[in-house]
């Protein structure tokens, strides 16, 4: 059994833990490498999806994403913070403008916006577009790709909503990135779960290192 402290010196206090944990020890400065929206678009066009991705506002549907805003430079190349849709009326136009509403108040999604001063950019999807998957035997060819993977490719091109645009563009973020958009949890899950979109998203990250590198 241990011995009681013998002075008050050997005691911390409640005060002693405020005064220890100063704001300058409670966050790191951090640099993390992050999809851009140039990549996703990029990733995506592999797979036959036309993202016409633009810093301009639209009322159409499509997808969207939250770039990091603190540092100036073009929305474009900047890391993605979130990836979403907008299918409902009004479109993109009226779920940005619903989530700019919510900057800087206290749901987590409104703090991020704040915090990295987030800019919003978007655009129509097409996912009609056609496309040649031979680049996916090249993968599986030189030992990149598991041979699953084709047939995950042909069954996920036969059925493409927009919300499965959604997942795989949330899946390439996490295959390429130090991490995944940092705000997204829907559709991220475990890495490995063997749903069809990581198939397509790790797929896609593996083409388009070989094709670009992965610096």
């Amino acid at each position: 059994m241990a011995e009681s402290p013998s002075s008050s010196d050997d005691v911390t206090t409640p005060e002693d833990s405020v005064e220890l944990a100063r704001p300058s020890t409670l966050l790191s400065a951090t640099t993390l490498h992050l999809v851009t929206p140039l990549t996703i678009q990029a990733g995506l066009r592999l797979i036959g999806v036309k993202w016409d991705v633009t810093t301009d506002v639209t009322s159409g549907r499509g997808l969207y994403c939250w770039v990091h805003g603190a540092t100036p430079g073009d929305a474009l190349t900047s890391g993605v913070l979130y990836i979403g849709i907008a299918e409902g009326m009004g479109g993109l136009r009226k779920r940005t403008v619903y989530e700019e509403s919510g900057r800087g108040g206290e749901h987590a999604h409104g703090l991020a916006l704040e915090r990295t001063q987030a800019r919003v950019v978007m655009g129509g999807v097409d996912t009609a577009v056609a496309v040649d998957l031979e680049w996916v035997d090249d993968l599986i060819a030189n030992g990149l790709l598991s041979p699953n993977a084709r047939a995950h490719m042909n069954a996920w091109r036969k059925n493409r909503p927009t919300k499965e645009v959604e997942e795989v563009a949330i899946r390439l973020a996490i295959h390429l990135g130090d991490t995944g958009a940092p705000v997204n949890s829907f559709h991220a899950g475990a890495w490995r779960n063997d749903r069809p979109a990581d198939w397509v998203a790790f797929a896609i990250a593996r083409e388009l290192t070989r094709r670009h590198g992965g610096g």
